[in-house]
């Protein structure tokens, strides 16, 4: 089984991206199949001219972090020239180039168990349909449509945006993790870079849609369109690694290059677009199946 992790990275992430490489290099030892790290620093969203740190600065660093992933086969891209301008560019490419049977979305402010991988991968090979998403657990959320992937020592937490963002993303990933099991769920529920496993072959069927432009609601659409497959009958799935946890990183989220770099925030108006072309891309997927 081929596992290509997808990442989009900003050169402000970089430590995270750092931190996150060090936690897959320990987990690498318990890893049996092949692994694609595929990542794109992208330097298009900030002016360089402004900027006290220049980009080569930045580009070094990510040539040093490509060491930890000795044990993988190796993507590391560094983009200048606005191909890749968001996480939806970098998956879209992602999904209509690869040969993996599996792709694992990774935001760099998630925090995770070095053992993750080898769970996941492990788990999918239990599975024996074509169209599946494998999500591990995290922390209750801000609203209780998100209980369906919690872990059950955090559903008696408030379900608010405060508690959320408190958390210890140290302390909640020390939990000890005793039986680790697939849980099949009966709904679509899950956030785009939260260590989820796709099946390629869903990916493929779903793409996401060019319209949609370099950033916003894609886990979103293909949660939709997952549940449009079902209602024809196509025997898609989610499950939910029980046991484990991951979290975001918001409490010791911190930008030391903040004030040394002139970043370009574009992020609203990327999100804008691709809200404006939702609907109409599900209706093109509907037309499509």
């Amino acid at each position: 089984m081929v596992t290509q992790i997808v990442v989009h990275l900003l050169p402000h992430e970089i430590d995270w991206f750092e931190w996150q490489s060090k936690q897959f290099k320990l987990g690498s030892y318990y890893i049996k199949d092949k692994v694609i790290i595929d990542v794109t620093l992208n330097l298009n969203l900030v002016d360089w001219d402004q900027s006290q740190l220049p980009k080569q600065f930045f580009i070094e660093k990510f040539n040093q972090i490509k060491t930890l992933w000795d044990w993988a086969e190796i993507q590391f891209i560094v983009d200048e020239e606005n191909k890749c301008l968001g996480c939806d560019d970098k998956r879209r490419e992602a999904i209509r180039s690869t040969t993996a049977d599996n792709i694992l979305y990774l935001d760099s402010d998630l925090f995770f168990k070095p053992e993750l991988l080898h769970y996941i991968i492990e788990s999918a090979k239990l599975i024996n349909h074509d169209y599946y998403i494998i999500s591990p657990q995290t922390v209750r959320m801000w609203d209780s449509s998100w209980d369906v992937i919690t872990n059950p020592q955090y559903l008696h937490t408030p379900a608010n945006m405060e508690t959320y963002y408190a958390n210890d993303p140290f302390e909640i990933i020390s939990y000890e993790q005793s039986n680790i099991n697939l849980k099949l769920i009966n709904e679509f529920k899950f956030g785009g870079g939260w260590f989820n496993l796709l099946s390629t072959k869903l990916l493929k069927l779903t793409d996401i849609p060019d319209s949609f432009g370099p950033y916003g609601i894609d886990d979103l659409y293909v949660m939709v369109c997952c549940n449009i497959m079902k209602q024809k009958n196509y025997d898609v799935q989610q499950y939910v690694l029980d046991g484990t946890v991951v979290v975001e990183n918001f409490k010791y989220r911190w930008n030391p290059y903040k004030n040394y770099l002139y970043l370009i925030n574009k992020q609203n108006e990327f999100r804008t677009k691709a809200e404006g072309n939702l609907n109409q891309e599900i209706q093109n997927f509907v037309n499509k199946i």
